[in-house]
């Protein structure tokens, strides 16, 4: 699992940043909230992280604390609610 990232803040688009870590581009999929927090490109940023995996692809989202990150866990726990509509919601 990936916990957390710290890295330089490479680009921000609408819905989420690439963040470089050690020469590798993560692309982080992120609320509004956390998005808004990050400043500039070539700033360091530090995420706290959940990966999301299924069998045909792995989603990493970032948050800009460990709380909003456990919102966002507790959120998809619930039966029928992906990872994409509680990112929704927290962004609301």
């Amino acid at each position: 699992m990936i916990a957390s990232l710290y890295g330089k803040l490479e680009s921000l688009g609408s819905d989420g940043a690439i963040i470089d870590v050690g020469g590798i581009g993560f692309q982080v999929y992120m609320p509004t909230s956390t998005l808004s927090t990050l400043g500039s490109t070539s700033d360091e940023v530090k995420l706290y992280t959940h990966l999301h995996l299924r069998e045909d692809n792995a989603t990493l989202y970032g948050f800009a604390t460990a709380e909003e990150r456990g919102l966002f866990q507790t959120l998809i726990a619930v039966s029928g609610l992906g990872p994409k509509l509680a990112l929704a919601m927290l962004s609301a």
